[in-house]
């Protein structure tokens, strides 16, 4: 199914792949083998791939999204959860919720609620208003970035260079390049620069440069560096 220029589908059970290339939008709930968007789509309802769903340009699903697959380059928006095996994010993502096992983000990721994922890579920026639970987290943030609280494995968060951080703030990102935990980070194996947290839980903690954390309790081994500040620091018995 092709909706070319502009025009728009109605929702239904699909056995066919649904391409929009232009400006369409889908009226209903709508299910497919793949869903691909180049230009700007829209689905008022939710979508189910069976197989993979493609977004290059804009796109907004307001309903929740299910598939084997997400690939976004440039922005989409998903009104309800995201499932999938697979994300991959290049721009902005945006989403109430979202759950994959391989989550791959260059760019800015934003969840009204929970974060779940076996293996997460971010490469930009993110902001979790839920939890951001994962075996194996891994951050590189270069404008600033947080989340409620963080669960895992591995957790190793890092902030960009000095030039991404300029740049970042010459263009008006929040925060001052710090990632912002409200609450706690827990976790096995935890290595963190640039974070704020109320509390970090850990058997083996390296705590970096800029780091502002309440209390640390770790299991076995513990690293603090001179830049960062801590009130409390116990070991685990």
């Amino acid at each position: 199914m092709n909706i070319s220029g502009s025009g728009s589908l109605p929702g239904g059970d699909y056995q066919d792949c649904i391409n929009i290339s232009g400006c369409g939008k889908v009226t209903g709930n709508v299910s497919c083998t793949d869903f691909n968007v180049s230009g700007s789509g829209s689905v008022e309802g939710d979508l189910r791939c069976l197989g993979d769903a493609k977004i290059s340009g804009n796109g907004n699903i307001k309903g929740n999204m299910d598939a084997i697959a997400v690939s976004v380059s440039g922005n989409g928006k998903v009104g309800g959860a995201l499932q999938c095996e697979k994300c991959s994010a290049s721009g902005n993502l945006k989403v109430d919720s979202i759950a994959a096992n391989e989550l791959h983000v260059s760019g800015l990721l934003r969840s009204e609620g929970d974060i779940a994922s076996e293996d997460a890579v971010i490469r930009g920026g993110i902001t979790c208003n839920g939890l951001i639970n994962a075996e194996k987290l891994d951050v590189i943030f270069d404008f600033g970035s947080s989340a409620n609280s963080i669960g895992g494995s591995f957790i190793k968060i890092r902030r960009k260079g000095v030039v991404g951080g300029l740049f970042a703030r010459m263009f008006g990102k929040k925060k001052g390049g710090i990632f912002q935990v409200t609450d706690s980070i827990e976790g096995d194996v935890i290595d963190i620069e640039y974070v704020v947290a109320n509390s970090v839980m850990g058997r083996d903690v390296k705590i970096g440069p800029g780091c502002k954390i309440g209390q640390v309790i770790y299991g076995e081994t513990i690293s603090v560096s001179t830049d960062a500040e801590i009130e409390h620091c116990d070991k685990q018995v």
